[in-house]
Protein backbone atom coordinates (compact mmCIF):
# COMPACT_ATOMS: atom_id res chain seq x y z
CA UNK A 1 0.00 0.00 0.00
CA UNK A 2 1.37 3.49 -0.81
CA UNK A 3 2.61 5.47 2.19
CA UNK A 4 0.18 8.10 3.42
CA UNK A 5 0.74 10.98 5.75
CA UNK A 6 0.27 10.81 9.53
CA UNK A 7 -3.17 9.76 10.70
CA UNK A 8 -5.40 12.60 11.88
CA UNK A 9 -7.84 11.59 14.64
CA UNK A 10 -11.21 13.33 14.59
CA UNK A 11 -13.58 14.02 17.45
CA UNK A 12 -15.82 11.05 18.18
CA UNK A 13 -19.28 11.09 16.61
CA UNK A 14 -22.45 9.24 17.55
CA UNK A 15 -22.97 7.69 14.14
CA UNK A 16 -20.61 7.13 11.23
CA UNK A 17 -22.21 6.40 7.86
CA UNK A 18 -20.02 4.98 5.09
CA UNK A 19 -21.37 5.65 1.61
CA UNK A 20 -23.60 8.51 0.41
CA UNK A 21 -25.90 6.65 -1.98
CA UNK A 22 -29.53 5.68 -1.39
CA UNK A 23 -29.00 3.81 1.87
CA UNK A 24 -26.37 6.19 3.22
CA UNK A 25 -28.39 9.31 2.43
CA UNK A 26 -31.49 8.04 4.20
CA UNK A 27 -29.57 6.75 7.22
CA UNK A 28 -27.56 9.96 7.57
CA UNK A 29 -30.67 12.12 7.28
CA UNK A 30 -32.60 10.03 9.80
CA UNK A 31 -29.76 9.99 12.32
CA UNK A 32 -29.10 13.72 12.06
CA UNK A 33 -32.79 14.60 12.29
CA UNK A 34 -32.96 12.51 15.49
CA UNK A 35 -30.35 14.80 17.02
CA UNK A 36 -27.46 12.35 16.79
CA UNK A 37 -24.04 13.65 15.81
CA UNK A 38 -23.55 12.13 12.37
CA UNK A 39 -20.62 11.97 9.95
CA UNK A 40 -20.79 10.43 6.47
CA UNK A 41 -17.73 9.40 4.44
CA UNK A 42 -18.02 9.21 0.64
CA UNK A 43 -15.08 8.42 -1.64
CA UNK A 44 -16.56 10.24 -4.65
CA UNK A 45 -17.31 13.95 -5.11
CA UNK A 46 -20.50 15.92 -4.97
CA UNK A 47 -21.01 16.24 -8.71
CA UNK A 48 -21.90 19.80 -9.72
CA UNK A 49 -24.67 20.11 -12.26
CA UNK A 50 -22.32 21.85 -14.68
CA UNK A 51 -20.51 18.50 -15.04
CA UNK A 52 -23.64 16.61 -16.06
CA UNK A 53 -23.35 15.41 -19.68
CA UNK A 54 -26.88 16.70 -20.13
CA UNK A 55 -25.51 20.20 -20.72
CA UNK A 56 -22.98 19.22 -23.39
CA UNK A 57 -23.46 18.87 -27.14
CA UNK A 58 -21.34 15.70 -27.02
CA UNK A 59 -23.37 14.27 -24.11
CA UNK A 60 -23.59 10.81 -25.67
CA UNK A 61 -19.82 10.55 -25.98
CA UNK A 62 -19.31 11.71 -22.37
CA UNK A 63 -21.99 9.28 -21.23
CA UNK A 64 -19.98 6.40 -22.68
CA UNK A 65 -16.57 7.58 -21.42
CA UNK A 66 -15.91 9.52 -18.22
CA UNK A 67 -19.60 9.42 -17.21
CA UNK A 68 -19.85 5.70 -17.95
CA UNK A 69 -21.67 3.59 -15.37
CA UNK A 70 -18.76 1.11 -15.23
CA UNK A 71 -15.83 2.14 -12.99
CA UNK A 72 -13.38 0.14 -15.12
CA UNK A 73 -14.30 2.36 -18.07
CA UNK A 74 -14.32 5.67 -16.17
CA UNK A 75 -11.09 5.01 -14.30
CA UNK A 76 -11.46 8.04 -12.03
CA UNK A 77 -9.16 8.39 -9.02
CA UNK A 78 -12.23 8.32 -6.78
CA UNK A 79 -13.33 4.99 -8.25
CA UNK A 80 -12.01 1.56 -7.46
CA UNK A 81 -11.59 -0.98 -10.26
CA UNK A 82 -13.33 -4.35 -10.28
CA UNK A 83 -11.39 -7.52 -11.04
CA UNK A 84 -13.78 -9.61 -13.12
CA UNK A 85 -14.17 -11.29 -16.49
CA UNK A 86 -17.68 -12.45 -15.58
CA UNK A 87 -19.55 -9.17 -15.73
CA UNK A 88 -19.40 -5.44 -16.35
CA UNK A 89 -19.99 -4.11 -12.86
CA UNK A 90 -21.92 -0.87 -12.85
CA UNK A 91 -21.71 1.59 -9.95
CA UNK A 92 -21.21 5.27 -9.35
CA UNK A 93 -18.99 7.10 -6.88
CA UNK A 94 -20.26 10.33 -5.44
CA UNK A 95 -22.95 11.93 -3.32
CA UNK A 96 -26.22 10.28 -4.28
CA UNK A 97 -24.45 7.14 -5.46
CA UNK A 98 -26.08 5.41 -8.39
CA UNK A 99 -29.22 7.54 -8.00
CA UNK A 100 -27.32 10.18 -9.99
CA UNK A 101 -27.20 8.01 -13.11
CA UNK A 102 -30.03 5.48 -12.78
CA UNK A 103 -33.45 5.27 -14.39
CA UNK A 104 -35.40 5.59 -11.09
CA UNK A 105 -37.44 2.51 -11.91
CA UNK A 106 -39.40 1.96 -8.69
CA UNK A 107 -41.46 -1.27 -8.48
CA UNK A 108 -41.89 -2.98 -5.14
CA UNK A 109 -40.98 -6.56 -4.33
CA UNK A 110 -43.93 -8.93 -4.25
CA UNK A 111 -45.06 -10.75 -1.07
CA UNK A 112 -43.78 -14.04 -2.51
CA UNK A 113 -40.30 -12.55 -2.94
CA UNK A 114 -39.84 -12.62 0.83
CA UNK A 115 -40.62 -16.34 1.21
CA UNK A 116 -38.66 -18.21 -1.43
CA UNK A 117 -37.48 -20.71 1.16
CA UNK A 118 -41.07 -21.72 1.75
CA UNK A 119 -41.93 -21.59 -1.94
CA UNK A 120 -39.13 -23.75 -3.32
CA UNK A 121 -36.19 -23.84 -0.90
CA UNK A 122 -33.54 -22.69 -3.39
CA UNK A 123 -33.27 -19.31 -1.68
CA UNK A 124 -33.88 -18.52 2.00
CA UNK A 125 -36.97 -16.91 3.45
CA UNK A 126 -36.35 -13.34 4.57
CA UNK A 127 -36.62 -12.77 8.32
CA UNK A 128 -39.29 -10.17 7.51
CA UNK A 129 -42.42 -10.27 5.34
CA UNK A 130 -43.87 -7.85 2.81
CA UNK A 131 -46.31 -6.73 5.49
CA UNK A 132 -43.41 -5.68 7.73
CA UNK A 133 -42.15 -3.39 4.99
CA UNK A 134 -45.41 -2.08 3.53
CA UNK A 135 -45.63 1.08 5.68
CA UNK A 136 -41.94 1.80 5.08
CA UNK A 137 -42.48 1.59 1.32
CA UNK A 138 -45.09 4.34 1.75
CA UNK A 139 -42.74 6.52 3.81
CA UNK A 140 -39.92 6.09 1.29
CA UNK A 141 -42.21 6.85 -1.63
CA UNK A 142 -43.40 10.10 -0.07
CA UNK A 143 -39.81 11.20 0.51
CA UNK A 144 -38.65 10.31 -3.00
CA UNK A 145 -41.75 11.18 -5.04
CA UNK A 146 -43.13 8.26 -7.06
CA UNK A 147 -45.34 8.41 -10.14
CA UNK A 148 -47.83 5.67 -11.00
CA UNK A 149 -51.42 4.52 -11.26
CA UNK A 150 -53.27 2.88 -8.38
CA UNK A 151 -55.04 -0.45 -8.72
CA UNK A 152 -52.53 -2.89 -10.21
CA UNK A 153 -54.27 -6.24 -9.57
CA UNK A 154 -50.92 -8.07 -9.59
CA UNK A 155 -49.75 -6.24 -6.45
CA UNK A 156 -51.14 -5.74 -2.92
CA UNK A 157 -53.17 -2.56 -2.26
CA UNK A 158 -50.98 0.41 -1.52
CA UNK A 159 -51.19 4.06 -0.56
CA UNK A 160 -51.51 6.83 -3.14
CA UNK A 161 -48.74 7.68 -5.57
CA UNK A 162 -47.37 11.17 -5.28
CA UNK A 163 -48.11 12.01 -8.92
CA UNK A 164 -49.70 10.51 -11.98
CA UNK A 165 -47.34 8.65 -14.35
CA UNK A 166 -45.10 10.30 -16.86
CA UNK A 167 -46.97 9.80 -20.19
CA UNK A 168 -46.15 6.54 -22.02
CA UNK A 169 -45.92 8.38 -25.35
CA UNK A 170 -46.17 6.89 -28.82
CA UNK A 171 -43.76 4.09 -27.98
CA UNK A 172 -45.75 3.03 -24.94
CA UNK A 173 -49.04 3.10 -26.81
CA UNK A 174 -47.56 0.99 -29.61
CA UNK A 175 -46.14 -1.57 -27.19
CA UNK A 176 -49.53 -1.74 -25.46
CA UNK A 177 -51.13 -2.83 -28.73
CA UNK A 178 -48.88 -5.87 -28.88
CA UNK A 179 -49.30 -6.68 -25.20
CA UNK A 180 -53.07 -6.52 -25.50
CA UNK A 181 -53.01 -8.82 -28.53
CA UNK A 182 -51.07 -11.33 -26.45
CA UNK A 183 -53.44 -10.94 -23.50
CA UNK A 184 -50.57 -10.31 -21.06
CA UNK A 185 -51.04 -8.31 -17.88
CA UNK A 186 -49.09 -5.05 -17.86
CA UNK A 187 -49.23 -1.83 -15.89
CA UNK A 188 -47.64 1.61 -15.82
CA UNK A 189 -44.21 1.17 -14.28
CA UNK A 190 -43.86 3.00 -10.95
CA UNK A 191 -40.94 5.41 -11.28
CA UNK A 192 -39.36 7.93 -8.92
CA UNK A 193 -39.71 10.56 -11.64
CA UNK A 194 -42.44 13.13 -11.21
CA UNK A 195 -45.38 13.30 -13.60
CA UNK A 196 -46.51 16.51 -11.89
CA UNK A 197 -44.88 19.13 -9.67
CA UNK A 198 -44.29 17.76 -6.17
CA UNK A 199 -42.53 18.87 -2.99
CA UNK A 200 -40.86 21.85 -4.65
CA UNK A 201 -39.65 19.79 -7.60
CA UNK A 202 -40.91 20.13 -11.21
CA UNK A 203 -42.59 17.55 -13.36
CA UNK A 204 -40.43 15.65 -15.85
CA UNK A 205 -39.92 17.52 -19.13
CA UNK A 206 -39.44 14.28 -21.14
CA UNK A 207 -35.94 15.21 -22.29
CA UNK A 208 -34.96 11.53 -22.44
CA UNK A 209 -31.57 11.86 -20.73
CA UNK A 210 -32.31 10.37 -17.30
CA UNK A 211 -28.93 8.68 -16.91
CA UNK A 212 -26.97 11.85 -17.60
CA UNK A 213 -27.89 13.39 -14.27
CA UNK A 214 -31.34 14.94 -14.10
CA UNK A 215 -30.83 18.74 -14.27
CA UNK A 216 -34.31 19.71 -13.08
CA UNK A 217 -34.81 17.52 -10.00
CA UNK A 218 -37.79 15.67 -11.45
CA UNK A 219 -35.89 12.41 -10.94
CA UNK A 220 -35.17 11.27 -7.38
CA UNK A 221 -31.43 11.85 -7.02
CA UNK A 222 -30.54 11.51 -3.34
CA UNK A 223 -28.15 14.43 -3.77
CA UNK A 224 -31.23 16.57 -4.45
CA UNK A 225 -33.95 15.00 -2.30
CA UNK A 226 -32.26 13.71 0.87
CA UNK A 227 -28.77 15.13 1.26
CA UNK A 228 -29.83 18.78 1.61
CA UNK A 229 -32.10 17.71 4.47
CA UNK A 230 -29.37 15.62 6.08
CA UNK A 231 -26.92 18.52 5.98
CA UNK A 232 -29.53 20.99 7.23
CA UNK A 233 -30.09 18.65 10.19
CA UNK A 234 -26.38 18.76 11.02
CA UNK A 235 -24.83 15.77 9.25
CA UNK A 236 -21.16 16.37 8.37
CA UNK A 237 -20.51 14.96 4.89
CA UNK A 238 -16.89 14.39 3.81
CA UNK A 239 -16.30 13.63 0.15
CA UNK A 240 -13.11 12.26 -1.38
CA UNK A 241 -12.81 10.02 1.69
CA UNK A 242 -11.77 6.46 0.82
CA UNK A 243 -12.36 4.12 3.75
CA UNK A 244 -9.53 1.61 4.26
CA UNK A 245 -11.12 -0.39 7.05
CA UNK A 246 -13.56 -0.37 9.93
CA UNK A 247 -11.60 -0.59 13.17
CA UNK A 248 -12.69 -2.79 16.09
CA UNK A 249 -11.71 -3.06 19.76
CA UNK A 250 -10.67 -6.07 21.82
CA UNK A 251 -14.32 -7.01 22.28
CA UNK A 252 -14.83 -7.03 18.50
CA UNK A 253 -17.06 -3.93 18.46
CA UNK A 254 -16.66 -1.23 15.81
CA UNK A 255 -14.79 1.86 16.99
CA UNK A 256 -14.82 3.85 13.74
CA UNK A 257 -13.11 3.88 10.37
CA UNK A 258 -9.72 4.68 8.91
CA UNK A 259 -9.94 6.63 5.66
CA UNK A 260 -7.64 8.36 3.21
CA UNK A 261 -8.23 11.80 1.76
CA UNK A 262 -7.89 10.92 -1.94
CA UNK A 263 -6.66 14.39 -2.90
CA UNK A 264 -3.99 14.90 -0.20
CA UNK A 265 -3.14 11.33 0.76
CA UNK A 266 -3.67 12.13 4.45
CA UNK A 267 -4.90 9.24 6.56
CA UNK A 268 -7.68 9.94 9.09
CA UNK A 269 -9.46 8.05 11.82
CA UNK A 270 -13.09 8.84 12.53
CA UNK A 271 -14.26 7.26 15.82
CA UNK A 272 -17.96 6.55 16.35
CA UNK A 273 -20.33 4.77 18.70
CA UNK A 274 -22.28 3.19 15.84
CA UNK A 275 -21.21 2.49 12.25
CA UNK A 276 -23.70 2.21 9.37
CA UNK A 277 -22.27 0.72 6.18
CA UNK A 278 -23.93 1.55 2.85
CA UNK A 279 -21.32 0.94 0.15
CA UNK A 280 -23.41 -1.26 -2.24
CA UNK A 281 -23.34 -5.03 -2.73
CA UNK A 282 -19.75 -4.98 -4.00
CA UNK A 283 -18.22 -2.23 -1.88
CA UNK A 284 -19.74 -3.38 1.40
CA UNK A 285 -18.40 -6.91 1.02
CA UNK A 286 -15.01 -5.55 0.01
CA UNK A 287 -14.76 -3.27 3.04
CA UNK A 288 -15.83 -6.00 5.45
CA UNK A 289 -13.16 -8.30 4.02
CA UNK A 290 -10.57 -5.51 4.27
CA UNK A 291 -11.47 -5.04 7.95
CA UNK A 292 -10.03 -8.28 9.26
CA UNK A 293 -8.58 -8.29 12.78
CA UNK A 294 -7.71 -10.67 15.58
CA UNK A 295 -11.35 -10.88 16.62
CA UNK A 296 -12.50 -10.99 12.99
CA UNK A 297 -9.81 -13.04 11.21
CA UNK A 298 -11.93 -13.76 8.10
CA UNK A 299 -13.12 -10.19 7.74
CA UNK A 300 -15.48 -8.12 9.83
CA UNK A 301 -18.86 -9.75 10.61
CA UNK A 302 -17.82 -12.87 8.70
CA UNK A 303 -17.85 -15.70 11.22
CA UNK A 304 -20.52 -17.33 9.04
CA UNK A 305 -18.28 -17.10 5.93
CA UNK A 306 -21.23 -15.48 4.15
CA UNK A 307 -19.68 -12.07 3.51
CA UNK A 308 -19.23 -11.69 -0.23
CA UNK A 309 -21.23 -14.81 -1.07
CA UNK A 310 -24.66 -15.16 -2.71
CA UNK A 311 -24.10 -12.31 -5.18
CA UNK A 312 -27.16 -11.65 -7.33
CA UNK A 313 -27.51 -9.38 -10.37
CA UNK A 314 -30.80 -10.59 -11.89
CA UNK A 315 -30.87 -12.51 -15.14
CA UNK A 316 -30.77 -9.79 -17.78
CA UNK A 317 -31.27 -9.43 -21.50
CA UNK A 318 -32.44 -6.60 -23.74
CA UNK A 319 -34.38 -6.92 -26.99
CA UNK A 320 -34.62 -4.28 -29.69
CA UNK A 321 -37.91 -4.30 -31.58
CA UNK A 322 -38.39 -2.10 -34.65
CA UNK A 323 -41.69 -1.22 -36.34
CA UNK A 324 -42.65 0.76 -39.41
CA UNK A 325 -43.81 3.99 -37.77
CA UNK A 326 -42.22 6.81 -35.75
CA UNK A 327 -42.47 6.35 -31.98
CA UNK A 328 -40.54 9.28 -30.44
CA UNK A 329 -38.41 6.64 -28.77
CA UNK A 330 -35.72 9.17 -27.85
CA UNK A 331 -38.20 11.31 -25.90
CA UNK A 332 -39.54 10.64 -22.43
CA UNK A 333 -38.16 8.68 -19.49
CA UNK A 334 -35.73 5.96 -20.49
CA UNK A 335 -37.15 3.21 -18.29
CA UNK A 336 -39.88 2.25 -18.27
CA UNK A 337 -43.29 2.95 -19.72
CA UNK A 338 -44.77 -0.37 -18.63
CA UNK A 339 -43.97 -3.45 -16.58
CA UNK A 340 -45.28 -6.81 -17.82
CA UNK A 341 -46.07 -8.94 -14.76
CA UNK A 342 -47.68 -11.89 -16.52
CA UNK A 343 -44.72 -14.16 -15.69
CA UNK A 344 -43.56 -12.69 -12.38
CA UNK A 345 -44.49 -15.64 -10.15
CA UNK A 346 -43.06 -19.16 -10.10
CA UNK A 347 -44.75 -21.64 -12.43
CA UNK A 348 -42.77 -24.90 -12.38
CA UNK A 349 -44.44 -26.06 -15.61
CA UNK A 350 -42.08 -23.60 -17.34
CA UNK A 351 -39.11 -25.66 -16.18
CA UNK A 352 -37.67 -23.26 -13.59
CA UNK A 353 -38.50 -21.51 -10.33
CA UNK A 354 -38.86 -17.75 -9.78
CA UNK A 355 -40.26 -15.29 -12.25
CA UNK A 356 -39.51 -12.85 -15.05
CA UNK A 357 -40.79 -9.37 -15.78
CA UNK A 358 -40.55 -7.46 -19.05
CA UNK A 359 -39.94 -3.70 -19.00
CA UNK A 360 -40.88 -1.57 -22.00
CA UNK A 361 -38.01 0.92 -22.29
CA UNK A 362 -36.81 3.64 -24.64
CA UNK A 363 -33.63 3.81 -26.72
CA UNK A 364 -31.88 7.07 -25.75
CA UNK A 365 -30.49 9.45 -28.36
CA UNK A 366 -29.45 9.33 -31.99
CA UNK A 367 -25.85 8.36 -31.32
CA UNK A 368 -26.86 5.51 -29.03
CA UNK A 369 -29.35 4.23 -31.61
CA UNK A 370 -26.78 4.43 -34.40
CA UNK A 371 -24.48 2.25 -32.30
CA UNK A 372 -27.13 -0.40 -31.98
CA UNK A 373 -29.21 0.80 -29.04
CA UNK A 374 -29.81 -1.80 -26.34
CA UNK A 375 -29.43 -4.81 -28.62
CA UNK A 376 -26.10 -3.83 -30.17
CA UNK A 377 -27.79 -3.82 -33.58
CA UNK A 378 -25.05 -1.67 -35.10
CA UNK A 379 -26.07 0.38 -38.10
CA UNK A 380 -23.72 -0.03 -41.09
CA UNK A 381 -21.04 2.56 -41.71
CA UNK A 382 -20.42 3.88 -45.19
CA UNK A 383 -22.84 4.76 -47.95
CA UNK A 384 -25.74 2.79 -46.48
CA UNK A 385 -25.52 4.38 -43.04
CA UNK A 386 -27.88 7.32 -43.59
CA UNK A 387 -30.55 5.24 -45.30
CA UNK A 388 -30.47 2.64 -42.55
CA UNK A 389 -30.48 5.29 -39.84
CA UNK A 390 -33.51 6.96 -41.41
CA UNK A 391 -35.27 3.61 -41.54
CA UNK A 392 -34.57 2.71 -37.89
CA UNK A 393 -34.21 5.90 -35.87
CA UNK A 394 -37.22 6.72 -33.73
CA UNK A 395 -38.97 3.44 -34.60
CA UNK A 396 -37.64 1.17 -31.89
CA UNK A 397 -39.02 -0.34 -28.70
CA UNK A 398 -36.72 -1.70 -26.02
CA UNK A 399 -37.80 -4.75 -24.06
CA UNK A 400 -35.72 -5.38 -20.94
CA UNK A 401 -35.99 -8.91 -19.53
CA UNK A 402 -35.42 -9.06 -15.76
CA UNK A 403 -35.37 -12.41 -13.96
CA UNK A 404 -34.92 -13.43 -10.34
CA UNK A 405 -31.56 -15.23 -10.19
CA UNK A 406 -30.86 -17.66 -7.37
CA UNK A 407 -28.37 -16.79 -4.61
CA UNK A 408 -25.39 -19.12 -4.98
CA UNK A 409 -22.42 -19.26 -2.58
CA UNK A 410 -19.86 -19.46 -5.40
CA UNK A 411 -21.17 -16.22 -6.95
CA UNK A 412 -19.18 -13.95 -4.74
CA UNK A 413 -16.94 -10.99 -3.98
CA UNK A 414 -13.40 -11.60 -2.72
CA UNK A 415 -10.26 -9.44 -2.68
CA UNK A 416 -8.08 -9.27 -5.78
CA UNK A 417 -4.48 -10.44 -5.65
CA UNK A 418 -3.52 -8.45 -8.75
CA UNK A 419 -5.53 -5.21 -8.99
CA UNK A 420 -5.68 -2.28 -6.56
CA UNK A 421 -7.26 1.16 -6.42
CA UNK A 422 -5.31 4.42 -6.54
CA UNK A 423 -4.67 4.19 -2.79
CA UNK A 424 -3.22 0.70 -3.08
CA UNK A 425 -6.20 -1.12 -1.55
CA UNK A 426 -7.06 -4.48 -3.15
CA UNK A 427 -9.88 -4.24 -5.67
CA UNK A 428 -12.93 -6.44 -5.26
CA UNK A 429 -12.78 -9.59 -7.33
CA UNK A 430 -16.17 -10.68 -8.64
CA UNK A 431 -17.08 -14.19 -9.78
CA UNK A 432 -20.54 -14.73 -11.25
CA UNK A 433 -22.32 -17.26 -13.45
CA UNK A 434 -25.86 -18.47 -14.05
CA UNK A 435 -27.29 -21.63 -12.57
CA UNK A 436 -29.11 -24.04 -14.86
CA UNK A 437 -32.38 -22.74 -13.41
CA UNK A 438 -31.38 -19.14 -14.15
CA UNK A 439 -30.42 -19.95 -17.72
CA UNK A 440 -33.78 -21.60 -18.41
CA UNK A 441 -35.49 -18.60 -16.86
CA UNK A 442 -33.56 -16.18 -19.06
CA UNK A 443 -34.26 -18.13 -22.24
CA UNK A 444 -37.95 -18.14 -21.34
CA UNK A 445 -37.92 -14.35 -20.99
CA UNK A 446 -36.12 -13.90 -24.30
CA UNK A 447 -38.73 -16.06 -26.01
CA UNK A 448 -41.48 -13.83 -24.62
CA UNK A 449 -39.76 -10.73 -26.03
CA UNK A 450 -39.79 -12.44 -29.44
CA UNK A 451 -43.52 -13.09 -29.07
CA UNK A 452 -44.04 -9.40 -28.39
CA UNK A 453 -42.09 -8.50 -31.53
CA UNK A 454 -44.29 -10.85 -33.57
CA UNK A 455 -47.45 -9.38 -32.05
CA UNK A 456 -46.24 -5.93 -33.13
CA UNK A 457 -45.48 -7.09 -36.70
CA UNK A 458 -41.92 -5.94 -36.14
CA UNK A 459 -39.72 -5.11 -39.11
CA UNK A 460 -36.69 -6.33 -37.15
CA UNK A 461 -35.86 -7.92 -33.80
CA UNK A 462 -32.44 -8.24 -32.21
CA UNK A 463 -31.43 -9.55 -28.81
CA UNK A 464 -28.57 -8.65 -26.52
CA UNK A 465 -28.23 -11.79 -24.39
CA UNK A 466 -24.94 -10.67 -22.76
CA UNK A 467 -23.08 -13.67 -24.18
CA UNK A 468 -25.57 -16.38 -23.25
CA UNK A 469 -25.48 -18.06 -26.67
CA UNK A 470 -21.70 -17.67 -26.88
CA UNK A 471 -21.41 -19.74 -23.71
CA UNK A 472 -20.13 -17.04 -21.36
CA UNK A 473 -22.90 -14.94 -19.88
CA UNK A 474 -21.43 -11.61 -18.77
CA UNK A 475 -24.20 -9.23 -17.75
CA UNK A 476 -24.16 -5.52 -17.38
CA UNK A 477 -24.41 -5.90 -13.60
CA UNK A 478 -26.61 -2.96 -12.64
CA UNK A 479 -27.94 -4.52 -9.44
CA UNK A 480 -25.51 -5.58 -6.70
CA UNK A 481 -27.33 -7.74 -4.17
CA UNK A 482 -27.06 -10.40 -1.51
CA UNK A 483 -23.43 -10.34 -0.32
CA UNK A 484 -24.18 -9.63 3.37
CA UNK A 485 -27.64 -11.04 3.63
CA UNK A 486 -30.03 -10.82 6.55
CA UNK A 487 -31.48 -13.80 8.36
CA UNK A 488 -32.61 -15.36 11.63
CA UNK A 489 -29.56 -17.62 11.95
CA UNK A 490 -26.05 -16.19 12.53
CA UNK A 491 -24.56 -19.33 10.97
CA UNK A 492 -26.12 -18.60 7.57
CA UNK A 493 -26.44 -14.80 7.46
CA UNK A 494 -24.45 -11.66 8.17
CA UNK A 495 -27.06 -9.35 9.74
CA UNK A 496 -30.33 -9.84 11.58
CA UNK A 497 -33.75 -8.50 10.62
CA UNK A 498 -32.77 -5.03 11.88
CA UNK A 499 -29.65 -4.99 9.66
CA UNK A 500 -27.41 -5.41 12.74
CA UNK A 501 -24.29 -7.54 12.24
CA UNK A 502 -24.41 -10.73 14.25
CA UNK A 503 -20.69 -10.55 15.07
CA UNK A 504 -20.41 -6.79 15.67
CA UNK A 505 -23.48 -5.41 17.40
CA UNK A 506 -22.84 -1.70 16.73
CA UNK A 507 -22.43 -2.24 12.97
CA UNK A 508 -25.43 -1.98 10.63
CA UNK A 509 -25.64 -2.52 6.86
CA UNK A 510 -28.22 -0.69 4.71
CA UNK A 511 -27.79 -1.44 1.02
CA UNK A 512 -28.62 -4.18 -1.50
CA UNK A 513 -26.12 -6.56 0.05
CA UNK A 514 -28.61 -7.49 2.81
CA UNK A 515 -31.17 -8.93 0.39
CA UNK A 516 -31.92 -12.66 0.68
CA UNK A 517 -33.39 -12.82 -2.83
CA UNK A 518 -33.49 -10.32 -5.65
CA UNK A 519 -37.04 -10.56 -7.05
CA UNK A 520 -37.58 -9.88 -10.75
CA UNK A 521 -37.56 -6.10 -10.48
CA UNK A 522 -35.22 -3.20 -9.75
CA UNK A 523 -34.18 -3.05 -6.08
CA UNK A 524 -33.91 0.65 -5.18
CA UNK A 525 -37.48 1.05 -3.93
CA UNK A 526 -36.95 -1.86 -1.55
CA UNK A 527 -33.50 -0.63 -0.45
CA UNK A 528 -35.00 2.71 0.52
CA UNK A 529 -37.88 1.12 2.45
CA UNK A 530 -35.49 -1.24 4.26
CA UNK A 531 -33.24 1.68 5.20
CA UNK A 532 -36.08 3.76 6.61
CA UNK A 533 -37.12 0.76 8.71
CA UNK A 534 -33.59 0.03 9.95
CA UNK A 535 -32.91 3.71 10.67
CA UNK A 536 -36.03 3.96 12.79
CA UNK A 537 -34.85 0.95 14.82
CA UNK A 538 -31.38 2.46 15.33
CA UNK A 539 -32.82 5.82 16.42
CA UNK A 540 -35.19 4.27 18.94
CA UNK A 541 -32.56 1.97 20.40
CA UNK A 542 -29.45 4.10 19.98
CA UNK A 543 -28.43 4.36 23.63
CA UNK A 544 -28.60 0.60 24.14
CA UNK A 545 -26.84 -0.13 20.84
CA UNK A 546 -24.03 2.30 21.57
CA UNK A 547 -23.56 0.84 25.05
CA UNK A 548 -23.61 -2.75 23.83
CA UNK A 549 -26.90 -3.56 25.56
CA UNK A 550 -28.78 -4.45 22.34
CA UNK A 551 -26.91 -7.42 20.92
CA UNK A 552 -27.69 -8.77 17.48
CA UNK A 553 -28.90 -12.02 19.03
CA UNK A 554 -31.31 -10.23 21.34
CA UNK A 555 -32.47 -7.72 18.72
CA UNK A 556 -32.99 -10.47 16.16
CA UNK A 557 -35.08 -12.60 18.51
Amino acid sequence: MPQTKTTHRHEKTDVLVIGAGAGGAIAAMQMAQAGLKTVCLEQGPWWPQRDFPHYRADWEFIRETRWNTAPNVRGLASDYPVDSSDETTLMWGGVGGATTIYTATWPRFRPSDFRKGTEHGLAPDWPIAYEDLADWYEIADRACGVAGWQGDPAMPPRGPYQTRPVPPGKMGRKAAQGLNRLGWHFWDMPVAILGEDYDGRPACNNCGNCQNGCPTGALNDMARTHWPRAIAAGCHLRTGARVECIETDDAGRATGAVYVDIETGTRHFQPADVVILAANGIGTARLLLLSESGRHPNGLANRSDQVGRNLMHHTLSIAGIWVDEPLDTHKGIVSAAYIVEEFAETDVSRGFVNGVTLHIVRMNGAGFQALGAHSGNLMPWGRHHHATFKQRFDRGIGCLIVGDDLPRPDNRVTLSDTIADSSGLPAPKVTYSLSENDERQLRFGIARSRELADALNATDYRINDFGLEAGHYSPGAWHLLGTARMGDNPETSVVNKWHQAWDCDNLFIVDGSVMCSGAAVNPTSTITALTYRASDHIKRNFANIAAGRASAHAAGA
